[in-house]
């Protein structure tokens, strides 16, 4: 499968609250009424949370503050997707999407990119984190200096173990990489919907409770690995231009399973 990952930044004037509310509440269920259409297969909106992680995680790296909220969406294939959306009933919802995202995005300081799961561990058994959850979501640009292959092989192939190798250590209950592909599909997107250059990638780290993750932090070995995995990120994330912080998931509609 492949997945959209649509970084969203509200529009102005538009209070966080009333945001959230609309996104979550008229938003989200249009986008289930139109799935069909467009052959979407699952559908998550990651709300941020306001708490004390977010600025210490920020501070740590010198990362960009959260954005308002972050989209996924998943289909079967770019085929498929692309199919669906060549077709009269996948054009219109198309059109009719876009236009309710006029009401609450603005669409200049957002950001739309095809990606590829990489599940480096779940240590859930494959039950999920549980309702109480919550996630570390990572939205990452690469150095300047490496290229995307260099950036994505330094990710998965030395990052992902370092990170699983302190997962118990951290409580972390599961841990996926979200590699962008598709680049000039990603253009395509950012020419015609106005949007600003997208991602290198996205992490998502859960927890199974904001209790797990408060107490990720209390000792000097927990402490220790931390810092271990937040120097480790330098050697291929530009911090300047990357974002990490606290979201609870809302699921839409899943037809996946």
């Amino acid at each position: 499968m492949i997945k959209l990952v649509y970084v969203i930044r509200r529009r102005q004037g538009l209070s966080a609250e009333d945001f959230a509310t609309y996104w979550r509440d008229t938003h989200g269920p249009l986008v289930a009424k139109q799935a069909s259409a467009i052959a979407a297969r699952r559908y998550v909106q990651s709300h941020p949370i306001d708490h004390p992680a977010n600025e210490a995680m920020r501070a740590v790296r010198g990362m960009l503050p959260p954005v308002d909220g972050v989209t996924e969406v998943w289909w079967d294939s770019l085929e498929a997707m692309q199919a669906a959306y060549a077709t009269p009933e996948g054009a219109e919802a198309g059109q009719i999407l876009r236009a309710d995202e006029e009401r609450f995005i603005d669409f200049s300081g957002s950001s739309v990119f095809l990606t590829e799961e990489h599940e480096i561990f779940d240590r859930t058994g494959g039950k999920g984190p549980g309702p109480e959850a919550v996630k570390v979501t990572y939205l990452l640009a690469r150095r300047p200096e490496m290229s995307v292959a260099q950036c994505h092989a330094t990710w998965l192939k030395d990052h992902g173990p370092l990170v699983k190798s302190h997962a118990e250590r951290l409580l972390m209950a599961r841990y996926v990489q979200s590699h962008a592909i598709a680049p000039d599909v990603n253009e395509g997107f950012r020419q015609a919907g106005g949007y600003i250059q997208p991602f290198d990638g996205i992490t998502e780290v859960w927890v199974r409770s904001l209790a797990d993750l408060e107490a990720s932090g209390h000792t000097a070995e927990q402490q220790a690995a931390a810092m271990e995995l937040v120097e480790d990120e330098r050697r291929f994330v530009d911090m300047g231009r990357s974002h990490c912080f606290l979201t609870r998931e809302h699921l839409v509609f899943d037809h996946v399973k």
